[in-house]
């Protein structure tokens, strides 16, 4: 059964005649009346009685009627969705990414790209852990990502926007505070409030690869997905923690940030689209983030 089957036999079943039907689908009575038969025959069912001067519906014709118009009725709505949404998404990005990204780089860029695009709808998914991001692109769930490592294969590229220094967040309570640096063996003894691995595996990995080096075990207290909340906790003097240095810009008063040594500890920011299939909306996007970050 097709979509034109449908469409001959409800105009056939409206019109009561094979000629005034014909007429109103544009195709030949013999290639109508055709159709009408191949459908009864794939439903084992008469839906018409026909004589050389009439045509009327069976009582299953009659039924059949009414659910062949509402399939076309929701065909017809469904192409209409199909084509708005295509439409709208033209005019849409949806942009995921790591924290940093969301609250500091991203609303630079988003004010840029309204002066250029007033009308494009900007939807931000943030997610924390940066091996989400290419699936979420590959499968067009996401047109752009800020990304901590980079991806690079068929379908998808990235960019270096920057890259910063790991700092130790300390209550200013806390000796350790007015130090030009810290390393590893510098916070041994320290209670610290650490990062699950699955949501945060650069930094869970910065702080437990020193441990290892000096053949310790960090005192982790408890473990926080969430930067603000990490800090509230520093600050309240629940132990110390690794952050990126753009956490200064949402630090609360009360805590210092020193450089945490050694200065290999660089954590990076990539921007990653699709190669291909980016709409005009996305790659003037990716343009102004591009700009932005420079």
């Amino acid at each position: 059964m097709d979509i034109r089957q449908l469409e001959c036999f409800v105009a056939v079943a409206e019109e009561l005649h094979f000629r005034r039907a014909s007429v109103r689908l544009g195709l030949s009575q013999p290639a109508l009346s055709e159709r009408i038969s191949a459908l009864e025959h794939e439903l084992g069912a008469r839906l018409l009685f026909r004589t050389t001067r009439q045509v009327s519906l069976t009582q299953a014709g009659s039924e059949f009627l009414q659910d062949a118009k509402r399939i076309l009725t929701d065909i017809e709505k469904s192409i209409s969705n199909v084509v708005h949404t295509a439409e709208s998404d033209l005019h849409n990005v949806r942009v995921s990414g790591v924290d940093e990204a969301i609250s500091i780089l991203l609303p630079k860029a988003l004010l840029k790209f309204r002066k250029t695009d007033p009308n494009a709808h900007v939807q931000i998914l943030e997610i924390s852990s940066s091996g989400h991001h290419s699936q979420e692109l590959i499968s067009h769930r996401t047109d752009v990502a800020f990304v901590r490592t980079a991806i690079e294969d068929e379908f998808i590229t990235s960019k270096l926007l920057h890259r910063q220094p790991i700092v130790v967040v300390l209550a200013n309570s806390n000796p350790l505070s007015n130090s030009k640096s810290l390393s590893t063996s510098d916070i041994s003894d320290q209670p610290i409030v650490g990062y699950p691995k699955h949501a945060r595996p650069i930094l869970h990995e910065a702080l437990w690869s020193g441990f290892r080096q000096i053949g310790a075990q960090p005192n982790i207290v408890c473990e926080i997905i969430d930067k603000s909340t990490l800090l509230q906790f520093v600050a309240q003097g629940l132990g110390i923690a690794l952050a990126p240095a753009w956490v200064k810009n949402i630090a609360p008063s009360g805590v210092s940030l020193v450089p945490f040594k050694p200065c290999e500890n660089l954590i990076d920011l990539f921007l990653a689209h699709r190669k291909t299939g980016n709409s005009k909306t996305v790659k003037r996007f990716i343009k102004t983030v591009k700009m932005t970050s420079n």
